[in-house]
């Protein structure tokens, strides 16, 4: 009779352990644990280019005064495009982007003790595509760093924690929830960039996992948390019309189309009602002006093929690239959408609508950082379909299966180094 080894005996408790574990518990069993690594690797340091400093500004100006606009930072304007994005509103200035991740910083910074610091950028903070002169006797007044590093380490370790939730619920298997959690926490930008500042892709990816959750059960609940998604970022409305219309064909009901879309309605009127108060225009376009919506409206020529290929195989930002992973999932994805409700499919096709609007709309890069981020949001719509293409393809061939956890642990490797600013791609 052969006597099971302390190994065995261990990973048998570990299993039946897992297997106990409620929706409560592994949610926190994973955004607890991932929160403290992205607190580890976040960006303490004075943010000085892209979408953190200015969501930054925003979130202490409201804290502080009450106000969106940024009067004591109306120097950045004459820099604009160079070392922060603000526009003039209202006789003064204020961000370019939309609320929904400052508002998010907002009751950190409300308790946060700390001055504004006054900051010269060095040579090495130049963004991309500028030259040294552009920053030229530049000084502003930055608030605390460290309330917008913890708004982004908490949002996208609860993105992560809420993913968790929606394996469980379409899998009933709590430890492979567990892994493919954290193999979408640790094994993609998620990590370097979402975590590190205070982007919107930490928040949007948060209300996107968690309109996910409350799809099967409670719509309208899905379709409110789509709307502050909106709110955080409005071109995910795309993700929220293409779920609920996908699910009401599919069901041959207007039900979910209708109650899906009333909540995310909720989210895009309160950012044109927002885009109206500041800039007296009620429009989608915010403080971005026109040319993302002209580009959407424009032929399909070379750039926008070429933008797709980077956007997944270039060096810089190829999702393909940081995540290779999804390359071993990808031939499974038939197989995971034959197991999949319907509202992951929904939301699949959701998310890549998204990124083809997105990729018009914009360029491949997305500013100064090791990975990748326009992507992150589709990645979570997709996640439950790309789950469910891991059990239905990867889990039963062994080839597969070794294939997946080297191109993980390839994944985990250099999304882990470039958090800490070391690249090796």
């Amino acid at each position: 009779m052969a006597i099971p080894s302390v190994s065995m005996v261990w990973r048998g408790r570990l299993a039946e352990q897992l297997d106990r574990l409620t929706e409560r518990g592994l949610f926190l069993a994973v955004a607890v644990p991932l929160f403290g690594i992205y607190l580890l690797t976040a960006t303490w340091s004075f943010v000085l280019v892209n979408d953190g400093v200015t969501n930054s500004l925003t979130a202490w100006n409201i804290a502080e005064h009450g106000s969106v606009y940024l009067e004591e930072h109306e120097v950045l304007e004459d820099y604009r495009g160079t070392l922060a994005w603000v526009v003039p509103a209202g006789g003064s200035v204020v961000s370019q982007y939309p609320p929904g991740a400052a508002l998010m910083a907002v009751p950190l910074y409300a308790v946060w003790p700390g001055e504004l610091t006054s900051v010269t950028p060095r040579p090495g903070d130049i963004p991309e595509g500028f030259q040294e002169d552009d920053l030229e006797g530049v000084t502003f007044l930055h608030p605390p760093v460290a309330p917008g590093a913890i708004t982004a380490a908490l949002t996208t370790a609860a993105a992560m924690g809420l993913l968790a939730v929606a394996f469980l619920r379409i899998s009933g298997a709590p430890a492979m929830a567990l892994g493919a959690a954290y193999v979408a926490g640790l094994g993609t930008s998620a990590w370097p960039v979402a975590s590190a500042e205070l982007w919107q892709h930490g928040p949007a990816m948060a209300w996107i996992a968690l309109a996910l959750v409350m799809e099967e059960r409670h719509m309208l609940g899905s379709g409110l948390a789509f709307g502050a998604a909106i709110l955080t970022r409005p071109p995910l409305a795309v993700i929220a019309a293409t779920t609920g219309l996908f699910r009401s064909v599919r069901e041959r009901s207007l039900r979910p189309a209708m109650l899906i879309g009333a909540g995310a309605l909720v989210g895009l009127l309160a950012y044109v009602a927002y885009t109206w108060w500041v800039f007296g225009d009620p429009s989608i376009s915010g403080g971005y002006g026109s040319g993302f919506q002209d580009r959407v409206v424009s032929g399909f020529g070379y750039r926008y093929f070429r933008t797709l290929f980077d956007a997944a195989f270039s060096q810089e930002v190829g999702i393909f690239v940081w995540s290779p992973f999804l390359l071993v999932l990808v031939p499974g994805i038939r197989m995971g959408w034959r197991a999949s409700p319907s509202w992951a499919r929904g939301s699949l096709l959701g998310g890549l609508l998204y990124l083809l609007v997105q990729y018009k709309a914009n360029r491949a890069t997305g500013g100064t950082f090791l990975g990748y981020r326009y992507p992150l949001e589709a990645l979570v719509a997709a996640a439950p379909v790309l789950f469910l293409s891991y059990r239905e393809w990867v889990a039963h061939r062994p080839l597969m299966k070794r294939l997946f956890a080297v191109s993980v642990a390839i994944s985990c490797l250099t999304n882990g180094l470039a958090s800490i600013g070391v690249g090796i791609l």
